[in-house]
């Protein structure tokens, strides 16, 4: 045909790097409104972006004060699907008299503009154990320091200390009283800044409940007990249920990483992700040591160079995927990359065949979400007038006409080689619809599902 793109398989480091660059170069001239990390708030028990509930998901970037290129790290992590980015500021921001050093807070700034403009969000987590010398009211005078030289910025959130029941002043726990006195100390600065204090397993997820709630904190941050089963959904539905009971809502801050068996494959955490956000968590975050010493190399780079589980994670966070049709032969094509007909015709499947399916509230596809099909040149597939005629891959943008709900029938996460549904998610609802099966148009005309409305989808690795 002459016209393809090259078809990326993959397999190899390299390979799968072009193809998550390839569609990250899409996103950024077509980035979609909900993906606007501008002003995070909180509704109900969920975060909210821009006033729209979303599920965040955060990687830690711990040592981003120190980062060899805060901003390529920072657009890499915006193209490969992360909502934030997880920080740790305090060694270089405060002095132990309380006062914030100069050229620290220029730095923070720094790295909080670069997330900005990328419509990132930044956990700001405070370590008062990094600063010798420093007590527990010195401490807070920083904090509300920051609080207010922080006040423009509405993509952030402050943890005041990090596993606080183990971490603070002088390397020993922050009392629940000053834990209390100084969120109130920052609300009296910034009453919308969202504010919580993190907690180990040390504790139970009840207790960290309490403790969210006593403290009048906005959010229950979790570490997450290191055990082999960890991922597993009955014990996640446990947790989050626990950690819900205030009515705040639920952030893992810091899934389990090592020694167990089930944190050398991405799949453990890939699974951790999905079960997170099914319990009813508002945000989750993939704890990797690399972001413990960013100084020396690019983010990029250092995930990279463990397949198993970073890097392997790391390009599982959007879903890239082909949709293949009942025929069991034929695949879903927008031709051109986008931006003409979509046909069921083709069957070596390449770039021109591969979507991002992404879901509008955040994290990964769960049966019954409403999700956008990016094409290769980002562009939208779209129901034409919401439904009853043929599909284009046409949208701009993510709009109604662009929305559609994704079946699986199983109740939960959308996995490699399940047989789904699609359709439209404003009413009369229609399903997408590949004529005769598979081999030539495809439509959204029929309001009952059959063979024909049926694909198989194919995550591309």
């Amino acid at each position: 045909m002459g016209r393809r793109l090259a078809k990326v398989e993959g397999v190899g480091i390299g390979r799968r790097l072009t193809a998550l660059l390839f569609v990250a170069s899409a996103a950024v001239f077509l980035l979609p409104a909900r993906a606007s990390a501008q002003r995070l708030s909180i509704d109900g028990d969920q975060f909210a972006i821009d006033g729209s509930r979303r599920f965040l998901t955060f990687i830690t970037y711990f040592d981003g004060m120190n980062a060899l290129d805060v901003a390529g790290d920072l657009q890499f992590l915006r193209d490969a699907g992360f909502d934030g980015v997880r920080l740790w500021p305090t060694r270089e921001l405060v002095r132990a008299d309380g006062s914030l050093d100069p050229d620290g807070l220029s730095r923070l700034q720094f790295v909080l503009d670069r997330a900005r403009e990328r419509r990132l969000l930044v956990d700001v987590t405070f370590t008062a154990e990094h600063v010798a010398g420093l007590d527990a009211a010195h401490f807070q005078t920083a904090i509300v320091a920051t609080a207010r030289a922080l006040t423009a910025y509405d993509n952030i959130l402050f943890d005041i200390q990090n596993e606080r029941d183990v971490y603070g002043p002088f390397g020993r726990p922050l009392a629940q009283p000053d834990v209390a006195s100084i969120a109130t100390a920052i609300k009296a600065v910034h009453a919308q800044r969202i504010v919580t204090a993190s907690i180990t397993p040390n504790l139970s997820a009840d207790a960290a409940a309490r403790f969210t709630a006593d403290t009048r904190l906005d959010v229950t941050a979790y570490h997450d007990d290191r055990v082999p089963n960890w991922y597993e959904r009955g014990r996640l539905q446990a947790i989050v249920d626990a950690m819900r009971a205030n009515g705040r809502p639920a952030y893992l801050q810091e899934p389990t990483r090592f020694p167990f068996p089930s944190t050398d494959r991405a799949d453990y955490f890939i699974q951790a992700r999905a079960n997170a956000k099914q319990a009813g968590a508002a945000a989750w975050c993939f704890h990797t040591e690399f972001g413990f010493d960013l100084r020396h190399a690019h983010f990029r780079d250092l995930l990279a160079s463990r397949v198993e589980p970073e890097w392997n994670f790391v390009t599982s966070v959007l879903m890239r995927a082909r949709l293949r049709t009942s025929d069991g032969v034929h695949y879903v094509v927008a031709e051109a990359g986008g931006g003409s007909a979509v046909l069921a015709d083709r069957v070596n499947p390449g770039e021109w065949e591969t979507f991002v399916v992404a879901a509008l509230d955040g994290g990964p596809p769960l049966d019954r979400d409403r999700v956008s099909l990016r094409t290769s040149n980002g562009r939208y597939l779209q129901a034409a007038g919401g439904g009853g005629n043929a599909m284009a891959a046409a949208g701009a943008a993510e709009g109604p006409w662009e929305t559609f709900a994704i079946e699986n029938g199983n109740g939960g996460p959308v996995r490699d080689g399940d047989v789904i549904r699609l359709r439209t998610a404003i009413d009369p609802p229609w399903y997408m619809s590949a004529d005769r099966g598979g081999g030539g148009a495809v439509n959204a005309n029929r309001q009952s599902p059959g063979p024909w409305e049926t694909f198989t989808i194919l995550v591309v690795k």
